[in-house]
C-alpha cells in the first residue's frame, strides 16, 4: 500500500483553509449564546458538536488517505482561536479532540486503518499525564488506571491515555512509557469535574480496567519524542512526522488567543454602552483610563499571537527539515516550545486583567462573559503544561548540556 492511496473519502472534496474559518467565524453569535448551557450541563451541548461535525472541524489535521482534509497546523489553529473566542470551553473541547488526528497518525498503520473504521470519525480526548500502568501480554498491553482531565470524553468515541510499562521489579525504573489508544466503550466515566472554569469541557475522569490494547495502538512516548514511532514514513506530508509538542503546544495557544480576544470583544462592548461614575459622566470609551487598558490589551493579545506564530512556523520549518532529511528531534527544542506557550498565557492572562479590573464590579456579575473569561483563565493556567518556572528550568538545563532532574 502506498502512501498516496486514498483508502477513505472526505465528506467535502474541495474545501479550503479559507472556508473553514469563515465557518468558525459565523459559529461565534451561537457560541457565545450556548456557553451558559456548556457551563450548567458542565459538558457541550449536543448542539454544538454536531455543528462541529457538520462544519467538518474535526477532519482539519486528519490526512486525506483517511477522510481528512490535511489542511496543516496554521489553517488548524486559525479555526481553533475562533471556536475559543466564542466559548473557551467549546474551543477547547473540540482542539483538544479533533487534533488528535494527528497524534494519532504515529501509531502503526494497522492501528490507524482500525480506529478511523469506515468513515474517518475519530474524536478523541488525549491525556499525557501517565496515571496508569500498561502490563505487557502476548499481542499488546492490559491497561488499568483513573485518568482525570478528560476532556469530551462523552462526546468523543476513542480516547489516548499515558501509561506506564512497570519495572521488572518492584522496585525497578519503569521499562517505558506508552500513548494506548482505546474505544470509548473501553471505559467509563467518573463525573469529578466540579470546577470555577472550563466548566463546560466536562474533564471528568475516565476509568480503565483490565483492558487489553493491541500493539497496533500503542505508541512509545521515548521513542515518538526522537523520531522513531512506528507509523512514521505512512504519509508524504512532512508534517505527520513533526515533533508532537509543537501541535500540542499551539492547541493551547490557539484556545488562549481565542479567549483573549473574547475579553477584548466584551471590554470593548461595554465601554461603548456604560458610562463612568464621576464627572464628566460620559461612556467609557472617552475616558483615557480606558483606552488605556484596552491598549496595553490589545498589544498583549497581538504578542500572544505573535508566539503562536512563531510556534507554526518552526512547524513550517521541521516540516521542510523532515523533507529534507535534516532535522533533529532535541530534548532542548520541545521545551523552548513548551516555554513559549508559558508566555502566551502570561500575555493573555496580563491582558485579561487589566480589562476585568476596568470593567467594574459589575462586570463580576455571574454570566457575565468577562467574569466567565476571567475564571477560564485562571483554570486553564493550573494546567501542569503552565508551569513556567519549571519548564524554564528544564529547558535551561537541556541548553547547557546539564541532566535535569
Amino acid at each position: 500500500m502506498s502512501n498516496s492511496d486514498s483508502l477513505l473519502a472526505a465528506p467535502e472534496a474541495d474545501i479550503t483553509a479559507e472556508i473553514m474559518l469563515q465557518r468558525a467565524c459565523a459559529m461565534l453569535p451561537m457560541l457565545r449564546e450556548r456557553a451558559g448551557e456548556a457551563e450548567q450541563l458542565r459538558t457541550l451541548p449536543q448542539a454544538t458538536v454536531d455543528q462541529f461535525l457538520g462544519a467538518g472541524f474535526y477532519r482539519i489535521l486528519q490526512p486525506k488517505k483517511y477522510g481528512g482534509y490535511e489542511l496543516g497546523l496554521r489553517a488548524f489553529c486559525d479555526v481553533m482561536t475562533q471556536v475559543a473566542r466564542g466559548c473557551t470551553s467549546s474551543g477547547w473541547v473540540l482542539c483538544l479532540t479533533s487534533a488528535h488526528t494527528f497524534h494519532m497518525a504515529a501509531c502503526a498503520e494497522e492501528g490507524q486503518v482500525e480506529m478511523y473504521g469506515e468513515d474517518g470519525d475519530f474524536r478523541s480526548p488525549l491525556i499525557l499525564a501517565p496515571q496508569g500502568t500498561a502490563t505487557p501480554v502476548e499481542g499488546g498491553f492490559k491497561v488499568n488506571g483513573r485518568w482525570n482531565y478528560n476532556s469530551g470524553g462523552e462526546h468523543a468515541n476513542w480516547v489516548a491515555v499515558s501509561a506506564v510499562v512497570p519495572g521488572e521489579a518492584e522496585d525497578s525504573p519503569p521499562r517505558d512509557l506508552l500513548l494506548t489508544f482505546m474505544r470509548r466503550e473501553d471505559y467509563s466515566i467518573v463525573d469529578n469535574w466540579h470546577t470555577m472554569g472550563m466548566r463546560g469541557t466536562g474533564s471528568k475522569q475516565a476509568v480503565v480496567e483490565d483492558v487489553f490494547v493491541p500493539a497496533r495502538r500503542v505508541i512509545s512516548q521515548p521513542d515518538w519524542g526522537l523520531g522513531r514511532a512506528p507509523g512514521y514514513g505512512v504519509y508524504a506530508n512532512p508534517f505527520y512526522q513533526t515533533p508532537h509538542m509543537d501541535v500540542f503546544c499551539a492547541e493551547l495557544c490557539s484556545i488562549c488567543i481565542g479567549l483573549g480576544e473574547a475579553a477584548i470583544d466584551a471590554f470593548v462592548t461595554r465601554a461603548e454602552n456604560k458610562k463612568s461614575a464621576f464627572p464628566p459622566i460620559e461612556l467609557l470609551k472617552y475616558t483615557a483610563s480606558t483606552q488605556r487598558h484596552l491598549g496595553l490589551a490589545r498589544a498583549r493579545v497581538d504578542a500572544a499571537a505573535a508566539v503562536l506564530e512563531r510556534i507554526v512556523s518552526t512547524n513550517e520549518q521541521h516540516c521542510e527539515q523532515i523533507a529534507a532529511g535534516t532535522i533533529e528531534y532535541t530534548r532542548e527544542g520541545v521545551l523552548r516550545t513548551m516555554l513559549l506557550t508559558n508566555e502566551v498565557a502570561r500575555l493573555v492572562s496580563e491582558a485579561l486583567d487589566h480589562l476585568f479590573v476596568r470593567s467594574g464590579t459589575s462586570a463580576t456579575q455571574q454570566g457575565e462573559l468577562i467574569e466567565r473569561l476571567h475564571r477560564d483563565m485562571s483554570t486553564i493556567r493550573t494546567h501542569y503544561l503552565m508551569d513556567a518556572e519549571r519548564h524554564a528550568e528544564s529547558w535551561g538545563a537541556a541548553f547547557f548540556g546539564v541532566e535535569d532532574l
